[in-house]
């Protein structure tokens, strides 16, 4: 009968260990190393994998200045999906806040007013006029 208990001890021990490595795997995978060493191991074996060798070679001998121009990257998709464009800043915290204020050469011309615009038979603003091909040179 003891032999039978130490079969069964050993049978629930192998068992354990290879539960413990299963759960192992789980938790690496579920990591967000994990997941970026799967993306990367899918990626590279596509027909686009030395692509992915060689931009991993320049980060790894590059690390700063990548994540700096990912960094600027990033900012700038932020910004465009924020609804600010380039356009919406007020002039105040432009670079060029200057260049209309009184004493300056340059002026800038007010918007007309609705009152303001003739009505007549022209297209729309925002028509779009046919492609023109160019003219040959004589």
């Amino acid at each position: 009968m003891s032999r039978r208990i130490e079969e069964i001890e050993a049978d629930v021990a192998r068992s354990r260990a290879r539960l413990e490595k299963t759960l192992q795997r789980i938790e690496h995978k579920l990591s967000a190393s994990g997941m970026v060493d799967d993306a990367l191991a899918s990626l590279r074996r596509t027909r686009h994998g030395d692509v992915v060798d060689r931009a991993m070679g320049v980060l790894r001998d590059n690390p700063v200045p990548v994540l700096a121009v990912m960094a600027g990257i990033g900012w700038l998709i932020g910004r465009s999906r924020s609804g600010r464009g380039y356009d919406d800043e007020p002039a105040s915290n432009s670079s060029r806040a200057g260049a209309f204020s009184p004493g300056s050469h340059a002026t800038k011309a007010p918007h007309p007013q609705p009152a303001d615009v003739e009505k007549h038979d022209a297209p729309p603003r925002d028509a779009v006029e046919p492609d023109v091909p160019p003219q040959p040179r004589s």
